[in-house]
């Protein structure tokens, strides 16, 4: 008896490894890359091969992505049964995550008010930047105000108009506009002025990061939330202390673009763990986690792309 259930077991152990769960792969994708700079060196290269690896692997099980001959070129072939378009997105995502800590909407005012006054000059009854403005931020947030998606690079000009930098906060050498991550359906953008600390850089990068994974937040929201390894748990610690004391917000940014700026209501967080939130659709969530899971890559061009379906 104790023999044929042997035999059994075997039998459903066999049948269950042969199937295939879940969708199955009804296309191969090929891609190549190509480098918006030939200045990478072969440990560069390879060091970027292994990261689309990783990100690849989260959707496909049959893939394959080496270096061109050339060295300037990676191509990428995989099977999966995910939209083209979405595999095209996570290959060349850069995936650099930045924290920085924010100026509040009324630290900034004085600077706007110049810009604006600078340029009008004998305009009275023009105002080339607050006309532009659709809505203004709010006392104590970190939204400046905002504009329409076709005036930013406008605006981005009036920014950097001369004689205006004498008005911005007594650090005004660390000061950097970012605008915030378009929302669907949405034809505004906020603007945000983040602060670089004293080499020029954010107060913490992605590089910190440990591990990455799609969650959802108490209103069933797709989120991303991240680990730190322990020196980031230590910077974010200090960083969200400081954050809790001062009341300023610590904007989320990936590719320079802010996805959110929460504040801090209680206090610092110990244990390296944060959430990033943007209005993702699971999809998206799963993406990002990869992405910065992964690590970071240059910006890289698809110089080809070619979709078969399979038979």
């Amino acid at each position: 008896m104790t023999f044929l259930k042997g035999i059994l077991v075997s039998l459903l152990s066999i049948s269950v490894s042969s199937c295939n769960f879940g969708p199955q792969p009804d296309k191969v994708i090929k891609i190549t890359l190509e480098f918006d700079s030939n200045q990478q060196s072969d440990i560069e290269t390879n060091a970027i091969v292994e990261v689309l690896k990783k990100r690849i692997s989260k959707v496909s099980r049959d893939f394959n992505v080496e270096k061109v001959t050339n060295g300037h070129q990676i191509a990428i072939n995989l099977k999966t049964h995910h939209d083209s378009e979405r595999i095209k997105n996570l290959v060349t995502n850069q995936g650099r995550l930045d924290f920085y800590e924010t100026y509040q909407m009324e630290e900034m005012m004085s600077f706007m008010m110049n810009v604006n006054d600078i340029l009008k000059k004998d305009k009275e009854d023009e105002n080339p930047l607050f006309d532009l403005v659709k809505s203004q931020g709010y006392e104590g947030g970190s939204v400046l105000f905002n504009v329409s998606e076709k005036d930013t690079a406008l605006v981005r000009t009036y920014l950097s108009v001369k004689g205006a930098e004498s008005s911005l906060p007594a650090q005004r050498r660390f000061v950097k506009f970012l605008w915030g991550r378009k929302e669907k359906g949405i034809e505004e953008l906020p603007l945000y002025a983040l602060k670089l600390n004293k080499q020029v850089k954010p107060a913490l990068t992605g590089k910190v990061i440990n591990q990455a994974r799609q969650e959802f937040d108490q209103l069933a929201r797709p989120t991303v939330t991240i680990e730190m390894n322990e020196e980031g748990a230590r910077v974010w610690e200090d960083l969200t202390g400081r954050a809790f004391q001062e009341r300023f917000q610590i904007a989320i940014v990936i590719n320079d673009l802010v996805y959110s700026a929460p504040g801090v209501m209680s206090g610092p967080i110990i244990g390296g763990m944060s959430q990033i939130t943007g209005n993702f659709t699971v999809e998206e969530a799963q993406d990002f986690a990869a992405v910065l899971e992964s690590g970071s890559i240059p910006m890289m061009t698809v110089v080809n792309m070619d979709v078969e379906k399979l038979k």
